[in-house]
C-alpha cells in the first residue's frame, strides 16, 4: 500500500509537469514561463529539482518494497 501510495505521488509530480507544460498550470508553468523568457540557468534549476525529487520517491518506494518482500 506504500509502494503504491508513492509510486502515485511519483505519477503526479511527473503529470503537473507535463500538464503545466500544455498550458494547464502545476509545476510545469513554471518551467514553460522560465524557459519562455530565456532564463535557462533557471529552467535548469527547475529540472534538476523535479529528477531529484522523482529518484527520491522511487528509492524509497524501493526500499520500502524490498523490506515488504
Amino acid at each position: 500500500m506504500t509502494a503504491s501510495s508513492l509510486f502515485g505521488v511519483e505519477k503526479a509530480i511527473r503529470s503537473a509537469v507535463i500538464l503545466g507544460l500544455v498550458g494547464a498550470g502545476g509545476i510545469g508553468v513554471e518551467l514553460s514561463t522560465a524557459m519562455s523568457l530565456y532564463r535557462y540557468d533557471l529552467a535548469l534549476t527547475i529540472i534538476i529539482v523535479i529528477v531529484a525529487v522523482v529518484v527520491v520517491v522511487e528509492t524509497v518506494s524501493s526500499a520500502i518494497r524490498r523490506r515488504i518482500m
